[in-house]
């Protein structure tokens, strides 16, 4: 499932905003009624509440008022310009008890998804699910990355954008200012990026495996 809120999200819950009525947003947006549903049900199991509060019709048309939480997520996505954009690679993948994904250049991520050996797959990783520390520790987490953190854009009050370089690939890691004072992380900082295997989803195969 997707952490973070995609720009389809975000056209549906602003139009809800003007259109509380979410089979006319839906036909503003060109997408089937269902469609609609199932991402407003998505974002409630992902954040826990509702994105919106309906009522039934009756003599007139059902209303689906967006909630705070609604408003809260569309008013964060407008200041934050889609809030910092997910890590997204091509890479090759090797079957394995262990299985990985070779990005080249000597990066390599391990996995817990399956596909053919030898397949080029494309791979997304959520800025939200990697952690920061300044040491090696002992995490359950499959993947520590060793990088440098190359730039940190705060983004208001509890939110930061951090971009390290792990042997050249940029890695974009959603992060409090908080933690950036605790650690004190500054451009140049040597970090250990820690991603779990099952935070690195598949998203397409872009070739057949080598035979």
């Amino acid at each position: 499932m997707e952490r973070w809120l995609t720009p389809l999200d975000i056209r549906l819950l602003a139009r809800l905003s003007t259109t509380p009525n979410v089979v006319r947003a839906a036909r503003a947006l060109g997408i089937p009624r269902d469609r609609a549903v199932y991402r407003l049900a998505r974002l409630r199991r992902l954040y826990g509440d509702p994105v919106v509060a309906g009522r039934r019709g009756g003599t007139t048309p059902g209303e689906s008022r967006l909630t705070t939480l609604g408003r809260r997520l569309l008013r964060d996505a407008r200041e934050d310009r889609h809030a910092p954009r997910g890590n997204r690679w091509g890479g090759v993948y090797r079957a394995g008890t262990s299985p990985t994904v070779d990005l080249g250049g000597g990066r390599t991520l391990e996995v817990s998804f399956r596909a053919g050996d030898g397949a080029r797959v494309e791979v997304a990783v959520d800025p939200g699910t990697i952690v920061v520390a300044r040491h090696r520790v002992e995490l359950s987490a499959r993947n520590a990355l060793l990088a440098t953190v190359r730039s940190i854009e705060v983004r208001g009050a509890q939110r930061a954008e951090l971009r390290a370089l792990w042997n050249g690939l940029v890695v974009r890691v959603e992060i409090t200012p908080g933690s950036i004072r605790r650690l004190a992380l500054v451009p140049g900082t040597r970090v250990y990026l820690y991603v779990k295997a099952v935070s690195i989803r598949h998203v397409a195969t872009r070739g057949s495996p080598r035979s």
